[in-house]
């Protein structure tokens, strides 16, 4: 029986030292920013103002609900927010996927980014299929 992949590589090294300084896996994810950084910084400002926009309008939700109902109906309010929590949502998870391969899974960006991924898309995904099938 022959051993397979990389425990074939870990039976084929000898043994380190101690102190000896770690060598770079050649099959490791790849380093370094996903995206350039005016594309870094266009989804920066298109999340910026996706989060604003998203925050009056649920800010004019929570003061006047009945009075935007009424102005724009139901469909096109569901729209509006699926368009919002998309426009969150879409940036936040390119962000993410720009901050895990630059750092790891578990830095500061990385998480906030999964969490207002997760977030926008639990909240607009059901608006988008009634505004969308409704």
């Amino acid at each position: 029986m022959r051993p397979v992949g990389s425990f074939r590589k870990f039976l084929e090294r000898p043994p380190g030292t101690l102190f000896e300084e770690v060598k770079e896996d050649p099959h490791a994810r790849p380093k370094g920013p996903l995206f350039s950084r005016r594309v870094f910084w266009a989804l920066l400002i298109v999340f910026g103002i996706s989060l604003m926009l998203a925050m009056d309008w649920f800010g004019l939700l929570l003061l006047n609900a009945p009075g935007v109902f009424q102005q724009m109906g139901t469909l096109n309010t569901l729209r509006v927010t699926a368009v919002l929590m998309g426009g969150i949502a879409v940036p936040s998870a390119l962000l993410m996927l720009h901050y895990g391969r630059l750092y790891t899974y578990t830095s500061e960006e990385n998480v906030f980014f999964s969490i207002t991924f997760s977030l926008s898309f639990l909240l607009g995904s059901p608006c988008a299929l009634v505004g969308a099938f409704g």
